[in-house]
């Protein structure tokens, strides 16, 4: 996926030249996303000038992901369709930034020599001078290490969408999750202060932001390490106090840091959406315990029981893993099982395969077969789906408050949106539509994902500033 940035639109100046122009491209998740946008950042305040042709660029940058196996041979892909013009242009200087670049930094330099800039997750704030060192040196430069202090300041939101950003409130992870690369490519969790990241929300909504996701590999973990009484629902209960942001909400959260208290602010605070994305992975106890989840059903059961107490119609997205080592026909049928026990709202499901250098993959055998998987795969989405039908009923004859994103992709004559519970709502479009406002929509029908009606109020918005470097 490549990213398009707002204040990127106007042309280059002619005389720019080609050695500060950068094509960068970005794979993964959000996190891997916002990391991009803080490399550019970076990038901006030295001279640098985005461009969307990779012949154009004298820098080509790809940040990796190593948790989708997809996305890190796609990168790694774009990159050696890069050899041959490496060799016509020298100074053209070839990165690979992220997850991948972390995890596997010696086999790209072997297999890969045109590379010329491998950088890891904890150094990319110190990609322009690693640029201009690499252009100095014959051999391929490395910044790879995890214990570096990943120091930035964010000026501005270069995200897709203005009056949306993400924001990390931490980086790395502490859990031993069998299956999971991230520890390794990540680090150890480290928790940025609390003042720094509500500055940066400030900073954020003078521009014009008005939703805010917090984003972490654990999220609701934050604190650890900054002291007594400062956790997840210290940031929330700060963003209540910040004029200009609207909405607020934390992706991914882990079933055993959902505690009372955080719980509690998510209850009172007004801003913060009526959703959580909780992945359970499996129903199974005991493949819950081959992927060291640290829970079992019941507690997983208990924490959404605690919740629904304080927020009752709370949307709940989940994540599972099909064909895990070992996974009997039995322990499959209990993930079957939870869906309907919860009333999950939607959710995404992955097909487990062994990524190197993690637990599963070096201790236990892939012995699931990928048809059995498929199969897996298709019913747990299929009742997944089922239900997420059923429970967007409860929304028909309803009036949702509505933050406008744009056109409908499928139809242009309607338009899109998120409700405060992050579905999906469409409308048909109106003359005076402003991305970035509020409306509302009342509901007249529903889909097993989106929720369909007409505009009745709207828009309410106030000006989005112009990014400007």
């Amino acid at each position: 996926m490549k990213l398009i940035y707002p204040m990127q639109t106007a042309p280059i100046a002619a005389d720019v030249p080609k050695a500060r122009k950068v094509y960068f491209e970005v794979f993964g998740c959000q996190m891997n996303k916002l990391d991009a946008e803080l490399m550019l950042e970076g990038l901006l305040q030295k001279g640098y000038h985005l461009v969307h042709d990779p012949e154009e660029a004298g820098v080509i940058l790809y940040n990796t992901c190593s948790v989708r196996e997809r996305a890190e041979e796609r990168a790694l892909m774009r990159m050696a369709s890069f050899k041959r013009r490496k060799k016509e242009e020298p100074d053209l200087i070839l990165g690979l930034t992220g997850c991948v670049a972390q995890h596997k930094q010696d086999e790209l330099t072997e297999k890969a020599p045109w590379i010329d800039l491998v950088v890891g997750t904890r150094e990319f704030d110190r990609l322009p001078e690693l640029i201009a060192e690499a252009r100095g040196s014959r051999e391929a430069l490395l910044a790879t290490e995890m214990d570096s202090p990943l120091e930035f300041f964010r000026q501005r939101n270069l995200g897709p969408n203005q009056w949306h950003a993400f924001v990390s409130v931490m980086r790395g992870c502490d859990m031993v999750c069998t299956y999971c690369i991230v520890p390794t490519t990540r680090g150890k969790e480290v928790s940025r202060p609390p003042e720094v990241i509500l500055d940066e929300v400030r900073r954020l909504a003078d521009s014009g932001v008005r939703e805010i996701t917090f984003l972490g590999q654990t999220v609701n973990s934050y604190g650890k390490r900054l002291g007594a009484g400062v956790g997840l629902d210290t940031l929330l209960r700060g963003v209540e106090e910040i004029d200009g942001i609207e909405r607020c909400h934390f992706i991914t959260s882990h079933p055993r840091f959902l505690r009372p208290k955080l719980i509690q602010a998510m209850a009172e605070c007004s801003k913060v959406m009526d959703y959580l994305h909780l992945p359970v992975q499996s129903g199974s106890d005991d493949v819950l315990a081959r992927m060291k989840r640290t829970y079992d059903r019941s507690f997983y059961l208990h924490v959404i029981d605690r919740l629904r107490e304080q927020i009752p119609d709370i949307t709940l997205a989940t994540d599972f893993i099909v064909g895990f080592p070992g996974e009997t026909e039995a322990e499959f049928e209990t993930s079957l099982s939870l869906i309907d026990e919860v009333g999950f709202d939607h959710g995404y499901v992955f097909q487990y395969s062994p990524r190197p250098g993690t637990a599963s993959a070096d201790r236990m055998l892939d012995d699931i077969p990928l048809e059995v998987k498929k199969k897996r795969n298709h019913l747990l989405l299929e009742s997944l789906t089922n239900q997420g039908g059923i429970r967007n009923q409860r929304f028909v004859g309803r009036q949702v408050e509505v933050l406008a994103e744009g056109p409908s992709k499928s139809n242009a004559e309607r338009w899109s949106g998120r409700a405060r519970d992050h579905r999906t709502v469409i409308w048909d479009a109106q003359a005076d539509e402003i991305a970035g406002s509020f409306v509302v929509v009342e509901v007249d029908h529903v889909s097993a994902a989106t929720l369909y009606g007409n505009r009745v109020a709207g828009p309410r918005s106030r000006p989005i500033l112009p990014c400007t470097p």
